[in-house]
């Protein structure tokens, strides 16, 4: 072998060794190149980085499915009834202090829908919003329309005066609970005409890529560094 055909396989040799090295994905493991859905698509469970999301616990899981839906958690797992009365606030045990609190935080161990699933040059975003946990109560809701705006509705009536503790009545005279009035004013729901639905004013992002042959997942969300691992 000459010397010249020597150092060509050397310095090839060479190469791949540094690209065995290098954590972030490119070929990958079982072709996981990061740069399809399906690449992410499994149960991931990890941590938020330095910060707790939600009182107590640092966890964070994903789950995705390659149709890009899916959910995540925070927290521990935790059940919460569905909202079965329309005509008052959700859930049943809150005050309006503690619904001003946590109305745009997320609730440990719930469930949140993951949207907008895209993936794009080996990352993926995808987004989740605070608010889906009054999906069940905002369906129970009719809609209401604005006595100041037309084709504008809500999910109770607007100007609001509070009579007595816990009762509220609207700018047409309706009394209403004041937990439902305060839930409605402050958009935990979106209305039209015929139907009302969560709102999209707690909307957090998730952008992340796979790394370690796409054995770990790692990504930004609500300020925070997340790292998880496939499970």
């Amino acid at each position: 072998m000459t010397i010249r055909a020597t150092i060509i396989l050397l310095a090839a040799a060479t190469g791949l060794q540094a690209c065995g090295q290098d954590g972030n994905v490119d070929i990958g493991k079982n072709g996981i190149s990061g740069a399809s859905l399906t690449d992410y698509a499994d149960q991931w469970d990890g941590y938020t980085e330095a910060r707790e999301l939600v009182a107590g616990s640092d966890r964070f899981r994903l789950r995705l499915n390659g149709d890009g839906t899916g959910s995540v958690t925070l927290g521990e797992s935790q059940v919460y009834a569905p909202a079965t009365d329309p005509n008052v606030g959700y859930p049943l045990n809150e005050d309006q202090m503690s619904v001003l609190v946590l109305k745009d935080q997320f609730r440990p161990g719930f469930e949140y829908p993951v949207k907008d699933v895209k993936v794009e040059s080996k990352r993926i975003r995808f987004s989740v919003s605070t608010t889906d946990f009054y999906k069940t109560w905002c369906e129970l809701q009719t809609p209401v329309e604005s006595l100041s705006q037309k084709d504008v509705f809500f999910c109770g009536p607007d100007s609001l005066t509070q009579t007595s503790p816990g009762v509220c009545v609207g700018g047409d005279g309706t009394r209403v609970d004041c937990l439902k009035a305060f839930l409605c004013s402050s958009f935990v729901c979106q209305c039209t005409a015929t139907a009302c639905k969560p709102g999209d004013a707690g909307t957090v992002l998730f952008d992340g890529a796979l790394y370690e042959q796409g054995a770990s997942l790692q990504g930004t969300f609500y300020g925070t560094t997340v790292r998880l691992e496939r499970k």
